[in-house]
């Protein structure tokens, strides 16, 4: 199969977040993301930038996360802000979006 350059390339990656709870353990839930592949020289100018501005630079999209009622929470730039406050959901989104950089050499 040919590689294919496109300009604008995204993609949905399964995103886990892990979140304390009683006992010492974690309760892990999924959702999908959808993020835009940035080159390298961009990706090295946000190593300095905050999380939510990395997040604004990758994150285009989500499926799968809801509000404590059941409602799918839909995608928006302000509802990405409120979620950065979340250590945990953080966390979860940035390692699923850098662990993508090592996906290929897994499989060999």
């Amino acid at each position: 199969m040919a590689f294919i350059r496109k300009k604008v390339k995204t993609f949905k990656w399964p995103v886990t977040v892990e979140e304390p709870t009683d006992g010492g353990t974690f309760d892990s839930s999924t959702f999908d993301a959808t993020f835009k592949r940035i080159g390298r020289a961009e990706f090295a100018k946000l190593g300095s930038k905050s999380e939510l501005e990395l997040l604004k630079a990758v994150l285009v999209d989500w499926s799968g996360i809801d509000d404590e009622a059941g409602k799918p929470i839909p995608f928006s730039a302000e509802a990405v802000k409120e979620f950065t406050d979340d250590p945990y959901w953080i966390r979860g989104v940035l390692k699923a979006y850098t662990e993508t950089f090592d996906g290929a050499k897994a499989g060999n």
